[in-house]
């Protein structure tokens, strides 16, 4: 890191410090919380960045040169070799394989892996049912896991769950799974240059671990986010002891990840909690009570969460703030400001969510008018970061630049 950088970096971080600190500093940071923007303004595609992240490094580098944000973070995609290794059907990519553009974004595709009638098979043993019935269905080459079975205690037994393992359908899964191990590796390694060129260029990371509310595990990787929203109704007391096992679960590997990468900032994006999709009680019984304990986890291992509370989320504020005071960070998509600042901005500092239409087709002054607006309301204090309402993927370069010295002139203290 060049002299520069580092004094930059400095500034920076003590400018974060304060609002992360619940004070003022010397003015407002400036976060957006970037998608696929730095890749795809300086004609980096979505197929590129998702075949070798190394690739949007110069879209970063231009971008942190013309927005000196106060906070930085790669886009986010899935790695092609590893899906198209594995056979991945809960996702699309851009590129032949689906005949997505290359610069379009990849889907995620809401499926259920756990049926109906499946719940008391998946609760007797869910690591067996994971193994053996979701992987299967989730990944098309690795067919063979269905054929695992390594409950037995016996030594004839174990040695039978040896002799599968060498039937073709096994061993090519096998195959494809130390393969796609391989490719993860390497793409992890190579997202670590990207990580490193935005510490290198001055600017810290938004994060540097990632986890998953044990609710969203359940309906993201199991279930499906509509019929989990549905089982709220129909089967309340079999979702609530899978949600048991998934916080349990959950909570171990989210550590575990943590403290292998050396995180101190550990991002956990919320999928399932909006407003519309339970009544707040449900949302405590629900959702509320593993993620809690998850970021608790967290918070005993001396990281700091950063929440991103997706959707409208007007209805959870009061729930949400039942945390130490100052030791988690709050993201928001569309929520009140003003009751924000009452609630969340006594115990956490909060990033406040500026609507990405206007950045991407409102007018230069609308973006300078509305930025003003939320400054005047949630500024005041401390304990507030700008940001954008969800991952920005595109903008009007003059918006985001107005968006910028708004914050830098009228954001000071």
């Amino acid at each position: 890191m060049s002299a520069n950088a580092e004094q930059r970096f400095l500034e920076k971080s003590k400018r974060l410090e304060a609002a992360y600190t619940l004070q003022e500093g010397d003015r407002v940071p400036f976060a957006p919380l970037t998608g696929y923007y730095p890749a795809g303004a300086y004609g980096i595609s979505y197929y590129d960045l998702m075949t070798d992240p190394r690739n949007v490094i110069p879209g970063i580098r231009k971008y942190i040169e013309d927005f000196d944000p106060d906070l930085a973070l790669p886009p986010v995609g899935y790695c092609i070799p590893a899906c198209e290794t594995t056979g991945a059907t809960f996702v699309r990519w851009p590129g032949p394989e689906f005949g997505i553009p290359n610069d379009a974004s990849f889907q995620v595709l809401d499926t259920t892996y756990l049926h109906d009638d499946e719940y008391g098979a998946f609760l007797e043993d869910p690591t067996h049912f994971l193994q053996t019935v979701i992987l299967p269905r989730r990944f098309s080459k690795l067919a063979g896991f269905a054929s695992f079975d390594f409950r037995s205690p016996t030594e004839f037994g174990a040695f039978d769950a040896c002799a599968k393992l060498a039937q073709p359908e096994v061993k090519a899964s096998l195959l494809a799974a130390i393969q796609a191990g391989e490719q993860i590796i390497r793409n992890n390694e190579r997202t670590g240059q990207v990580y490193g060129a935005i510490v290198e260029a001055g600017v810290p990371l938004y994060f540097d671990g990632i986890a998953i509310a044990p609710y969203d595990i359940f309906s993201d990787d199991y279930r499906g986010l509509i019929n989990t929203v549905m089982d709220i109704v129909e089967r309340p007391d079999e979702l609530e002891e899978a949600l048991q096992y998934t916080t349990r679960v959950g909570i171990e590997k989210a550590l575990a990840d943590a403290k292998a990468a050396h995180s101190t900032r550990v991002f956990i994006p919320l999928h399932a909690g909006v407003d519309e999709f339970m009544s707040p009680a449900n949302y405590e019984r629900f959702y509320w009570s593993g993620l809690k304990k998850l970021i608790l986890a967290l918070i005993d291992e001396g990281m700091t969460p950063v929440v991103f509370c997706e959707g409208n989320y007007d209805t959870r504020l009061e729930v949400i703030a039942d945390v130490p005071k100052g030791k988690v960070q709050y993201m928001f998509e569309r929520c009140d400001l003003a009751a924000l600042k009452k609630t969340i901005g006594d115990v956490s500092c909060f990033y406040g969510n500026f609507p990405n239409a206007l950045l991407i087709s409102g007018s230069k002054q609308q973006v300078i008018d509305h930025t003003k607006k939320m400054l005047d309301i949630c500024a005041p204090g401390g304990g507030f970061i700008m940001n954008c309402g969800i991952a920005l993927d595109n903008a009007k370069p003059e918006n985001m630049e107005a968006w910028r010295e708004t914050v830098e002139v009228y954001g000071k203290y």
